[in-house]
């Protein structure tokens, strides 16, 4: 069952809800991302994404969101997100977090995950059946 359950995460693109967070200004735990400080910065990021409602929101080329990976464990029970490049302004990102007291703002909050197992649910249900009635 765990494979089924690892198989659905997987096809659930995490990534993408993680992503659709960040454009939001929003951190892994639903709360909001640091503030931009400087006025004309903040007045650029909001013409471009008004979304991020002046919020950092880890995006001006796109680098950052096409790195985000979730890596989902063999026995599915834990999902960590991670970030696969690494270069100055990733690694300043993930320093200035840190200073700040924030997580590294990857990830989706637990309702969303919550959510994700739901909607997967009876994906996986027929799946398990298929195999008990040896029609998988």
């Amino acid at each position: 069952m765990p494979m089924y359950v690892r198989e659905a995460l997987e096809e659930s693109n995490l990534e993408k809800i993680n992503i659709e967070n960040l454009q939001q200004g929003k951190d892994s735990d639903g709360g909001n991302m640091p503030r931009y400080r400087n006025p004309d910065y903040t007045n650029f990021k909001v013409t471009i994404n008004p979304r991020n409602r002046g919020f950092w929101d880890l995006r001006v080329t796109g680098e950052y969101y096409r790195g985000i990976d979730a890596v989902i464990a063999k026995n599915a029970a834990s999902v960590h997100f991670k970030q696969r490049y690494s270069n100055e302004k990733i690694e300043w990102l993930h320093e200035r977090l840190s200073y700040l007291g924030s997580i590294i703002s990857l990830g989706i909050t637990d309702e969303q995950m919550r959510e994700v197992q739901i909607k997967n649910k009876p994906k996986i249900k027929k799946r398990i059946q298929n195999v008990l009635n040896g029609t998988s």
